[in-house]
């Protein structure tokens, strides 16, 4: 397909490979469109070069040469399509260009898109992908990326961000390290044009050789390269995430494998397109990693089954509890969470909430989040088990939040994490939400189901935020200082204050009395002595990052205190992650109050004292 024709298609149903069954495309009384199954073949690519032509940066493609393009147009390739976020091609569909001079790479887009979502904030944050419809380029030079997260075969990697912004500018994201930065605009450029009457959306760029390829590589004929094109479409005003995506190899198996790349090499003339493709090299084998080991993650399972976790009781110091077998366990679970890039974190987090089924899928098959499902796991078979009259069984949830088991019910506080709807619906009685707009502390797909179960089951939060196909308006708020009843006879009362403004703190605290059971407190961060009574708990759930966690102790008197925060990857970019030393320390602060550290998928029974 050339680029002058590109288009015209592009305003056409785009709709043979995605509809083989004949159903008319965009049609949302139709329901979702039928997508093929089979997998396609791994894309490559040749890339033509520019030769003497001039290219403006202006948005406007007709100065473009005859090209091959590069199709993000068929279903399978869409990520993202339940609750009608995807109603076919008309929605999200992409041809993409690529050509080459001795310094730069030349890049175009168009985008077909029914409701176009250009950078709403006046400044280009630089801490994550920001709110906006946006075409994504990664480039691996070596052809060794394998795997999200810590994989080392991403040190040498590039990726760039184009979106309507009024800079013109191009981001260079570098995931693995966890920064990001402007080119300079004198030899790197975007422009994005957006046809609101036909739905279509140009993508212009020009990037430098200098930022994709290391120094030891120059561009030139027969060089191979991976490279990934990835377009974000954001269909709602008011949702931080993406709905939908589509990338160039999503439909290349019947998961999203993050480490699958399609290869692209430079090629010195037209001629390789005369029925004579050249011939791409295998990509080479890659040394084992913690990222590929799936070894490396059972033992880490066999090692944490083989020291559980032991209350801290006394005046010893907390790295010795449980002896040195746990304490180096648990360094390892601590370091592997402080090497998973932030960014990636964030994204995981965005993909689960927003049912990107396939992806979570393709990201949870290796390294830590692989860990994480299978712990999840574990954990969905041990609350079967039955809890004793008078006692509450906590369980930490391998990517945040905690499920607490009682001989009545169970409730969730915080839960994240992959596939809970499938894995703990089935008892959970209600959900609360101590920070709600934490996209990391919450699961909206649990949630969802939450609100439209029949009858529905209380969703606790003290702030609003957006959830697919639910309207904030309708979203029930609870009020600090009330108290709400649940229907196995649980007692929940909202503890905080509003501000005197009216609004209220991000975060939130919640003491939970079980009947003939314990009582609970689970502290939010920015809980404060004085707005607690000073009334025995029989659990207290705190984060070190609470600066009066110490004098939070002393009033309410606690049975247990079991630490929160812990073992979870760092989420703001102004905020450090909560560290495995941070825990002890914690731990000494409040001696000689019991305390215990949980690792994900551990658990606790709590007794109601007497």
């Amino acid at each position: 397909m050339s680029l002058k024709s590109c288009v015209p298609l592009l305003l056409a149903p785009l709709a043979l490979a995605q509809n083989p069954g004949g159903q008319v495309p965009g049609g949302a009384a139709q329901g979702a469109p039928q997508v093929q199954r089979s997998p396609m073949l791994i894309p490559q690519a040749v890339i033509l070069p520019l030769g003497g032509r001039e290219l403006t940066i202006d948005g406007s493609l007709s100065d473009w040469p005859e090209l091959p393009a590069l199709r993000l147009d068929d279903g399978r390739q869409i990520s993202g399509t339940g609750y009608g976020a995807w109603h076919g091609p008309e929605d999200l569909g992409a041809v993409v260009f690529l050509v080459w001079d001795k310094t730069h790479l030349y890049v175009a887009a168009a985008v077909k898109d029914e409701w176009h979502r250009a950078l709403d904030a006046e400044t280009l944050s630089l801490t994550e992908v920001p709110a906006a419809d946006s075409v994504v380029l990664s480039f691996d030079p070596e052809r060794d990326t394998r795997a999200n997260g810590n994989d080392p075969g991403r040190r040498e990697d590039r990726e760039f961000w184009l979106a309507d912004e009024p800079g013109r500018e191009v981001v260079q994201w570098d995931r693995l390290r966890g920064t990001a930065r402007v080119l300079e605009t004198a030899v790197a450029r975007a422009v994005v044009l957006h046809d609101k009457e036909h739905g279509l959306t140009t993508y212009e760029a020009r990037i430098p050789w200098s930022e994709i390829l290391p120094v030891s590589m120059k561009p030139q004929a027969g060089l191979v390269f991976d490279m990934q094109i990835v377009v974000n479409d954001f269909d709602e005003s008011t949702d931080p995430m993406p709905q939908t995506r589509i990338g160039w190899t999503f439909g290349c198996g019947p998961v999203v494998d993050p480490g699958l790349f399609g290869s692209a090499m430079l090629v010195a003339d037209a001629a390789a397109l005369q029925g004579k493709v050249p011939e791409f090299p295998a990509k080479p084998s890659v040394p084992r990693s913690d990222v590929l080991d799936a070894d490396l993650w059972r033992g880490l399972t066999s090692e944490l089954l083989q020291a559980p976790p032991v209350a801290q009781e006394g005046t010893d110091p907390p790295e010795l509890v449980g002896g040195t077998g746990r304490l180096a366990i648990l360094e390892k679970i601590d370091d592997q969470c402080a090497k998973f890039p932030r960014v990636d974190y964030l994204e995981l987090n965005q993909r689960i909430n927003r049912r990107m089924s396939r992806e979570v899928a393709g990201i949870c098959a290796r390294g830590l989040p692989s860990w994480w499902r299978d712990r999840l796991v574990s954990v969905s078979r041990a609350a079967a088990d039955p809890v004793p009259n008078g006692t509450a069984r906590l369980f930490r949830l391998p990517m945040g939040g905690w499920l607490v088991r009682t001989s009545q019910k169970n409730f969730a506080v915080d839960a994240a994490g992959p596939d809970l709807a499938e894995l703990l619906w089935g008892g959970i009685e209600f959900c609360i939400l101590t920070q709600p707009l934490d996209v990391t502390r919450r699961n909206d797909q649990l949630l969802m189901r939450m609100f439209f179960a029949k009858p529905s089951r209380p969703v606790l939060t003290h702030i609003a935020f957006h959830l697919p196909v639910v309207s904030m308006n309708e979203m029930p708020l609870v009020e600090p200082g009330q108290s709400y009843g649940q229907p196995t006879g649980a007692m929940v009362r909202t503890i905080g204050s509003k501000l005197q403004d009216g609004s209220v703190t991000w975060s939130c605290s919640y003491r939970v009395e079980v009947p003939a059971g314990p009582t609970m407190l689970f502290a939010g961060n920015t809980l404060r002595p004085e707005e607690i009574e000073a009334q025995q708990v029989d659990l207290l759930v705190i984060s070190p990052r609470n600066p009066s966690g110490y004098q939070i102790v002393a009033k309410v008197d606690p049975g247990i205190v079991v630490l929160d925060d812990g073992f979870l990857c760092q989420a703001l970019p102004n905020q450090a992650r909560v560290t495995l030393r941070d825990l002890h320390s914690a731990q000494r602060a409040i001696q000689p109050r019991r305390s215990v550290i949980l690792a994900p998928g551990e658990s606790w029974d709590v007794p109601k004292r007497k």
